[in-house]
């Protein structure tokens, strides 16, 4: 099954990790103190430089020098800060790897549920979403519309049937750059650290994200308050020094331009519509396109968006100048600092003239941003399944072909464990039966999952798999509806009506019906009639149904075409009176019934009852 796993790597790449912790929480601390002795300088060389002693513009200069030396020492903090909470990130994305070469991924806490609808009957019936689910297992989303993609592309593989084949060998390419992968995984996750601050796909519902491009104004009082609040502080400073007026009067401009600043805070964020609320407009994506602009792609799918994100539309550049402008922001975040900047400079005047020129030059540019970043999201998570588990790339072929597979095995089950079938699934109509947990609905998940996977552009868990597009439809996990009045009986019905009519629609696909157990939930003899009728009108038309059943008596059905059906089985041995399974599928009707025994093990039968 494909190439060799290998947890090495992730084991390496997490020691590494650790001594990069440790030297970078030693520069951190080393500037931390640095920048408190500088800050302690200027305030004492600034108090003496104006009082009335000698040489009181030499204390004045090495104030104005320490106070320089401050701002330079804030910078250089907040890079450390940032390879921190980059690192920080990073170790949560590689720590989940090891996770999913078992089962440990089950305890992740995206499972993509909240995107499962109650129509979403594939979807929930193969665990592509929700608890347990393939999203679960694979998904490196972190910003809101990359999970919402991953979701909708699981949910609805025909949205990018057109390109399967680039999604293919795009997901192929990331699929052979771990590294690559971690990096992205890491530098989105740091930046997206508030979902609800995150873009997603609807442009009427984007949570925090208030930034429209064209939109965010500058008006000419707003220039005058620009240039008179720091304007009004340099003459107060200046008559300080030529001793026209004395130095308190630095105090009292100082609290006139906070007050003037502050007093329109409110009208100035409502004027440039939010550009650093939200997580795209806080400057904290450009290190996202600085990782793709790094990496070589040969796919064309991924050179492409290499070449939206590095071309002359500007993105990156657009990018970087708004990651520019949110650190001149983050300045307001250290309290001390953000007084001063507002009362001596009016810092909310000059950061909103500034995003008003960053909207006019580069907003355009902007705009698509975080389309790539989910898409490239989406692809990476797909390509996660080929680093944790051994898959193959599938042929998917354009004529009508049977699903033909060698060594293929459900991506969500223990690898160490997981047993691998052969076979051949061609006739319009397929039935399987098997004793109980011998593996029949099992089987039934893991050809379906692997044709979701191919049809997506991912690699399948299998040595070899070659199929033909078909529409999905499923009936397996069949729930009733007690405040609608449906029962579990019903219910099937109503699934197996939505295959008959769309296999009579007038632009039907050729379809695949995996029915799990049919009709169940009803009597034997009613059983028997029904699910007779029910497959002879499904398996026409060039559709293919599998079905599973304890009737041993749907096994000489015929088709419409008077065709027999197709039939396999799974069986169980015995073992020093116990039970064992060997989860493969033969050619035949199954001869074995193993109820009793289980109820015998279960210790609801007695022996000489399990014996009549």
């Amino acid at each position: 099954m494909g190439r060799k796993l290998d947890l090495t790597f992730f084991e390496e790449e997490q020691e590494r990790d650790r001594e990069q912790e440790k030297k970078l929480q030693k520069e951190f601390n080393r500037i931390a103190w640095a920048r408190l002795g500088v800050f302690l300088a200027a305030v004492i060389l600034l108090y003496m430089g104006f009082t009335k002693r000698p040489g009181k513009e030499l204390y004045q200069i090495g104030g104005a020098v320490a106070v320089v030396g401050f701002f330079v020492l804030i910078q250089l903090h907040d890079r450390v800060e940032k390879k921190q909470r980059l690192l920080k990130a990073k170790a949560s994305v590689v720590a989940a790897y090891p996770e999913r070469f078992g089962v440990g991924w089950r305890n992740f806490p995206e499972d993509g549920g909240k995107y499962l609808k109650k129509w979403d009957t594939v979807a929930g019936d193969l665990d592509l979403l929700g608890p347990g689910s393939l999203f679960q297992m694979v998904s490196i989303c972190q910003s809101a519309y990359g999970k919402w993609r991953l979701a909708e592309v699981l949910r609805e593989p025909e949205s990018v049937r057109e390109e399967r084949e680039v999604r293919q060998e795009a997901i192929r390419e990331l699929s052979e750059k771990p590294e690559f992968l971690l990096a992205y995984e890491s530098v989105v996750k740091q930046a997206f650290v508030n979902e609800k601050k995150h873009p997603v796909k609807d442009e009427e519902t984007k949570p925090g994200n208030s930034y429209k491009v064209g939109k965010i104004n500058f008006p000419g009082w707003m220039g005058v308050m620009m240039f008179l609040v720091p304007a009004m502080n340099v003459a107060v400073i200046l008559l300080i020094l030529l001793g026209i007026i004395q130095p308190a009067w630095v105090l009292v401009s100082f609290l006139v331009g906070y007050m003037i600043t502050a007093g329109c805070k409110g009208k100035l964020e409502a004027e440039t519509q939010g550009i650093f609320s939200s997580e795209m407009t806080r400057g904290q994506v450009y290190p996202i396109f600085k990782t793709i602009q790094d990496e070589e792609f040969k796919s064309e799918k991924l050179k492409e968006i290499h070449d939206r994100v590095t071309g002359t539309d500007g993105m990156l550049v657009a990018q970087k100048k708004l990651s520019r402008l949110a650190d001149l922001k983050n300045l307001d975040y250290n309290p001390v600092v953000g007084m001063l900047l507002t009362g001596f400079i009016g810092w909310d005047f000059l950061l909103a003239f500034l995003a008003s020129r960053w909207d006019k030059k580069h907003g355009k540019a902007f705009a698509g941003s975080f389309n790539i970043i989910a898409e490239l999201e989406e692809l990476g998570s797909l390509a996660v399944l080929s680093v944790v588990r051994p898959t193959v790339t599938p042929k998917l072929t354009k004529e009508a072909h049977a699903i033909e597979f060698k060594g293929l095995a459900h991506p969500l089950l223990d690898p160490d464990t997981v047993v691998a079938n052969d076979g051949s699934l061609g006739s319009p109509l397929t039935i399987i039966t098997g004793s109980n947990m011998s593996g029949k609905t099992t089987f039934l998940r893991t050809v379906a999952i692997n044709l979701i996977l191919s049809y997506i552009g991912a690699g399948v868990v299998a040595d070899e798999f070659t199929s033909d597009y078909r529409k999905m439809f499923t009936s397996m996990r069949i729930r009733d509806d007690v405040a609608g009045g449906i029962s579990t009986f019903y219910a099937e019905i109503l699934r197996i009506k939505e295959m008959a009519e769309y296999i009579r629609s007038e632009n039907a696909q050729p379809t695949l019906c995996l029915i799990d157990e049919i009709f169940k939930g009803t009597n034997s003899a009613d059983r028997i009639v029904g699910a007779r009728e029910a497959l002879q009108k499904l398996s026409v038309d060039g559709s293919m149904v599998i079905v599973t059943t304890h009737d041993f008596e749907l096994c000489e059905l015929k088709q419409r075409n008077q065709e027999p059906a197709e039939n396999y089985h799974f069986e169980e041995s015995y073992e020093d009176d116990k039970l064992v399974f060997d989860y493969k599928m033969k050619e035949g009707q199954c001869k074995t019934r193993n109820a009793r025994a289980l109820l015998t093990l279960a210790g609801l039968m007695d022996d000489k009852a399990a014996q009549e």
